[in-house]
């Protein structure tokens, strides 16, 4: 017989919504581009799951362009 092999939860890897929110977790936020390349996702992907987090129980702080950036970044309110 075959030995039951122990729970693989320890070893499961993040699913792409629990990095994103990580991703959020950034001091300084992060951009839709920053996003898209970490996430391997295309920009509307992205703003989709910006929304999805927006309705749900976080909220999200949208900061303005850092000096000589052209776009806003995101990061997750403070509790």
């Amino acid at each position: 017989m075959a030995k039951a092999t122990k729970s693989q939860s320890k070893n499961k890897p993040a699913t792409k919504r629990e990095r994103l929110i990580k991703l959020l977790g950034n001091e300084q936020g992060v951009t839709v581009n920053e996003l898209s390349e970490a996430l391997d996702w295309l920009p509307h992907t992205v703003r989709a799951a910006l929304t999805r987090v927006r309705a749900g129980e976080r909220r999200l702080e949208k900061l303005p362009p850092a000096d000589g950036e052209r776009y806003v970044r995101y990061r997750l309110e403070k509790a």
